[in-house]
């Protein structure tokens, strides 16, 4: 399964692009699988792989995440991954990324919407590296909750050392966080098939042998009977 690398800074000028695209190609170089996922509306990172005229690009990053979202079937893999000439496969963006907080505005679970679709290719890849925006936010926080590790490039001044340090208690935290709703969700889910496993006995009890598929397919995590009183 592929490492996830997040290149992050909340200030811009600080070589997040350069250092995603070097890193990308450099990985390349030495055989491994990287998939290089532009998440910066100002479309640096697509443009240094080659893309001359992204605002032309028919599906990006953002349009990836909107069928999320909107519960759309994903596009195909040739029509949103680009091949450069390192031999890196690039998902790239546009200034539709611009729009990205408006288009998580009352979707619940905003903050995992990336990490739902890494999760899709991860095992095709080596490495997935990903050029996050220079603010902190929405989109700062899916690159946070989706990355293994944060790369973070920084300027050697006190003041920029600081600003790091803030962002690692922040990064931090949201991780902690996230793992914490996320193992949530695994002890509901182990509920549920505790539930199942009752229903079921109880079933065959009642009314014979059910097959588990027919009995709980669909089922929504909703107090059920299947016992008449």
């Amino acid at each position: 399964m592929g490492k996830v690398l997040g290149i992050v800074n909340r200030k811009g000028g600080v070589g997040k692009t350069t250092t995603a695209t070097t890193l990308s190609y450099l990985l390349s170089k030495e055989g491994c699988k990287v998939a290089l996922i532009d998440f910066d509306g100002q479309r640096h990172t697509t443009k240094l792989c080659g893309v001359t005229a992204p605002e032309q690009l028919s599906v990006t990053i953002y349009d990836i995440l909107k069928c999320i979202v909107m519960n759309e079937e994903l596009p195909d893999k040739g029509s949103h991954m680009i091949r450069t000439e390192t031999g890196v496969d690039l998902i790239p963006a546009n200034n539709k990324l611009d729009n990205f907080d408006k288009l998580m505005c009352d979707t619940d679970f905003a903050e995992y919407k990336l990490k739902e679709f890494v999760d899709t290719i991860k095992e095709q890849y080596d490495y997935i590296l990903i050029d996050g925006m220079p603010k902190m936010g929405t989109a700062m926080i899916n690159v946070m909750i989706c990355c293994d590790s944060l790369i973070i490039p920084v300027q050697s001044e006190t003041l920029a050392v600081e600003g790091m340090a803030e962002f690692l208690r922040a990064f931090h935290r949201i991780k902690s966080h996230a793992n914490a709703e996320t193992q949530q969700e695994k002890t509901k889910q182990c509920q549920r098939k505790q539930t199942d496993k009752k229903e079921i006995c109880r079933t065959d009890t009642a009314y014979g042998r059910v097959d588990e598929r027919d009995t709980f397919w669909g089922w929504t995590g909703e107090e059920v009977s299947l016992i008449p009183p």
